[in-house]
């Protein structure tokens, strides 16, 4: 599967996938068949961070911004509507 990527994604593929499998199969699989923590989940919905994400949320754009081809004249979205 990595056999065309680049120098270091094959390395990094063959070298860390095994890690990642073996964690997978030892400790994410057989953690997953106990149920869940609900404390666990009621504390990571109260933390601090989401309303960190929440107020960034509300800096994106309303409008995707993506490039065809090289070069300022290739936007899909004129500029002239992203300062409206």
């Amino acid at each position: 599967m990595v056999d065309n990527c680049s120098r270091p994604a094959r390395l990094g593929g063959r070298r860390w996938g095994p890690r990642f499998r073996a964690a997978y199969e030892q400790i994410a699989y057989p953690a997953a068949e106990h149920p869940a923590n609900d404390a666990l989940l009621a504390s990571f919905g109260t933390r601090p961070v989401h309303e960190a994400l929440a107020a960034a949320a509300k800096l994106r754009p309303s409008v995707d911004i993506s490039v065809a081809q090289a070069g300022p004249a290739a936007l899909s979205v004129p500029v002239a509507s992203l300062r409206a």
